[in-house]
């Protein structure tokens, strides 16, 4: 399932895109509707303002950052390294990608799409002996992920 999976990323209909005139927390929001991820944005190594746009934060930052830029498309299938570094290109800003709930990073070798049905969380559960998801929550008395991390 995993390969076809994989391969559907590249053709899915629905990309993500930036564009300098969008603000963060947008971005942000479109981001976790797309991918069920949440984008860290950062001016220099604070949090970047939500209420900012990305061409208005070269007026915030050390860094350059190239506000005329065109829009930025971002697919399922590029990695999070790639996407990252898609963005330090076009607007010199960095950018982390945690998962859902904002609790940890995700690793760079995963791809967006694989990140998105939670992969990187089933291949560090299996790591400590769990078979699923489900099986985790279940042995830790939770129904949801969102439960477990209200009481963790």
């Amino acid at each position: 399932m995993g390969f076809f999976n994989n391969l559907l990323d590249n053709f899915k209909s629905k990309d993500f895109h930036i564009s300098p005139n969008m603000n963060v927390a947008t971005a942000q929001k479109q981001f976790k509707a797309n991918f069920r991820l949440s984008l860290r944005v950062y001016k220099g190594n604070q949090f970047a303002d939500g209420d900012q746009t990305f061409a208005a934060l070269n007026k915030r930052t050390s860094a350059k950052i190239k506000s005329s830029s065109d829009d930025i498309s971002i697919k399922s299938s590029m990695t999070v390294k790639e996407f990252e570094n898609v963005i330090k290109d076009h607007y010199g800003l960095k950018v982390q990608v945690a998962d859902e709930f904002n609790r940890y990073l995700i690793n760079d070798k995963y791809t967006l799409g694989q990140a998105s049905r939670r992969q990187h969380l089933i291949d560090h559960l299996k790591s400590k002996g769990y078979d699923s998801i489900e099986d985790f929550l279940e042995k830790h008395n939770c129904k949801t992920l969102e439960e477990y991390y209200s009481k963790n």
